[in-house]
């Protein structure tokens, strides 16, 4: 059945695992926050980006050092009835946000990067973030007939003052014309429906 996008959120709030929610929208808002080392750091640094959204929302974070097993240094597998050693879907984005626009459903794959912007680094965990939206909405589609289109877009935010070798004329990677680059200091505190992306994915 095909739902609106306030009521598909609702149901996917419902049959996702909390664990994975970093923040859950609250205050009309998503907070990401990432624990990152410097060359020079003794301790982690913690890096929180805030940003708006314009109704309801929440943040997955998929590359969670929170679930590092202690005794096999890994971090549990996304699909556990999958092999996770080395296989594409062993990839991941740092983020996604799942949010509500009037009528459209929104999905951002995030990534955060220090200063590196090589392709390598960046474009297939985005390309798995992506890949990971599409499974969730066809597993619950398979499984509870619920449909809505998202739509996806990808983008990495890093803290390089001088990114332009990487970058296009509308600042997307080079590498992968999907990827839209922002500065940390860029995004602090802007609604995700100002941020600008030539490539938005339907799913």
């Amino acid at each position: 059945m095909i739902l609106d996008a306030a009521t598909y959120f609702q149901h996917l709030k419902a049959y996702v695992n909390k664990e994975y929610v970093v923040h859950d929208g609250t205050g009309s808002k998503v907070v990401l926050v990432e624990n990152y080392f410097r060359p020079e750091d003794i301790k982690p640094q913690q890096r929180k980006i805030e940003l708006k959204i314009p109704g309801m929302g929440m943040a997955f974070k998929l590359d969670n050092d929170d679930f590092e097993n202690t005794t096999k240094k890994s971090k549990p597998a996304l699909f556990h009835f999958l092999d996770d050693t080395a296989k594409q879907w062993s990839r991941r984005c740092d983020f996604v946000v799942f949010y509500v626009n009037q009528r459209s459903f929104h999905a951002d794959c995030i990534e955060f990067k220090s200063k590196s912007l090589t392709a390598d680094k960046i474009v297939p965990q985005l390309k798995a973030g992506a890949c990971w939206v599409s499974s969730l909405k066809r597993i619950v589609e398979n499984y509870t007939g619920d449909q809505r289109r998202i739509r996806l877009r990808k983008f990495v935010f890093a803290e390089n003052e001088n990114p332009h070798a990487y970058l296009d004329a509308n600042r997307q990677l080079v590498a992968d014309p999907s990827v839209r680059y922002y500065h940390f200091d860029e995004v602090q505190g802007q609604s995700l429906t100002g941020l600008q992306n030539t490539s938005v994915q339907e799913i």
